[in-house]
């Protein structure tokens, strides 16, 4: 009896597993294998998050890098103007490609939009690598004109001339004009031509025709000149509809080039000395130019860049009356300079006016990814040096 109870306990471990033991080990494995997917798709979401948020932050402080260096460039070469020529508008006439149009002697500019939209800003600035300070002229004539020094202007420079200022902030006669030659023998004459010429900053080159010596140039024997350098900048920033922050060189030409991918937003407002006590007071601040014209006082701009990560994200919210829950809400709708009442316009994703709310959570609604504002005081160190220096 004893012998055939062990001959059948060792038949039933030679025939392996029962078909239950091995439907039991099935389902613990597919237990385990949902549970290693879903941390996988909890881990993949914290990581996507993680991710945007690092390009939104790239993305960001590029942005304002850039701004930044223009504007702390702001006014190079025309700083010590007078408040008569500071801010005049300057005729420019260019022949490639063929355009005219006026620009502002101003370090910086405006074009606020209301309601949060994103402002537009201009920044003008030379590049002359020699320090030419406010030079007069006399003499002049309708290509030349006679400085007190002239060893700071070289063919090919760019130089803005004013004449004719008035009692008042921004009155001057301003224009464009290109410097073709610098060799008239006593010393003093430059000449702005419009023939070729060769540009001192590329004496190995053949001649070059002149590109900004077309207009009429203004009527007055005596004035002031500013030296802009071989390849002023005058920059215009804006935000570009699924682009981001662009910058485009109104001067030179050319299209425009991005800059800070992500950014939905930007403002811009000036620090303007009203007081005249060298300190930009806390209500000093503003969105529209200096009252009179007087640019003189601008002493810094502050600028403020929204930025937008490229992941979507819905959280799930049982309390919610569609389940599902916004990771930037209304009532966390960002805010710049400092201000809760100074909200960004919100616009949904693909540019259209916002027509969605809290719970709609759809890839068009803005709600539903977050956000990061860089801002920067900057100061402009050209205004200052020419006010004190």
């Amino acid at each position: 009896m004893r012998s055939v109870t062990t001959s059948l306990s060792g038949r039933r471990r030679a025939l392996g597993l029962s078909l239950v033991e091995i439907l039991v080990g099935v389902a613990i494995g597919l237990i385990g294998i949902v549970a290693i997917f879903q941390a996988i798709a909890v881990w993949s979401k914290h990581t996507a998050t993680t991710s945007s948020g690092s390009d939104a932050q790239v993305a960001g402080t590029l942005a304002l890098f850039n701004v930044e260096r223009d504007l702390k460039q702001a006014g190079h070469g025309f700083g010590r103007a007078a408040s008569a020529v500071m801010g005049c508008d300057v005729a420019l006439t260019d022949t490639a490609p063929v355009r005219a149009f006026n620009f502002g002697l101003r370090p910086a500019e405006i074009a606020a939009s209301a309601g949060g939209a994103p402002d537009e800003l201009r920044v003008l600035y030379g590049n002359s690598s020699f320090y030419v300070e406010e030079a007069g002229f006399t003499d002049a004539t309708a290509s030349t004109k006679k400085l007190r020094r002239r060893g700071g202007f070289k063919p090919g420079d760019l130089a803005v001339v004013a004449v004719n200022p008035g009692a008042s902030a921004a009155t001057a006669t301003c224009q464009l004009i290109q410097i073709t030659d610098d060799s008239d023998p006593d010393g003093y004459t430059v000449a702005h031509a419009t023939t070729p010429f060769v540009s001192y900053y590329a004496a190995s080159s053949p001649a070059s025709a002149s590109r900004f010596n077309n207009a009429t140039p203004p009527g007055a024997a005596t004035g002031t000149i500013y030296n802009l350098g071989p390849q002023p900048r005058l920059d215009r920033w804006y935000v570009q509809p699924n682009v981001g922050l662009v910058r485009e060189d109104l001067i030179g030409g050319g299209p425009a080039t991005p800059v800070g991918e992500g950014v939905i937003n930007f403002k811009a407002e000036y620090g303007i000395d009203a007081d005249g006590n060298g300190v930009i007071d806390a209500t000093e601040w503003q969105a529209s130019a200096p009252a009179g014209n007087d640019w003189r006082r601008l002493l810094a701009m502050r600028v403020a860049i929204l930025v937008r990560s490229r992941q979507f994200e819905r959280n799930r919210d049982a309390g919610a009356a569609s389940g599902v829950k916004a990771v930037t809400p209304d009532a966390a709708n960002p805010y710049y300079f400092g201000d809760p009442s100074n909200k960004f316009l919100m616009t949904n994703v693909d540019g259209s006016p916002d027509s969605f709310g809290d719970t709609d959570g759809v890839p068009n609604n803005w709600r539903f990814y977050r956000y990061r504002v860089y801002e920067r005081v900057i100061p402009l160190r050209n205004m200052l040096w020419g006010q004190w220096g």
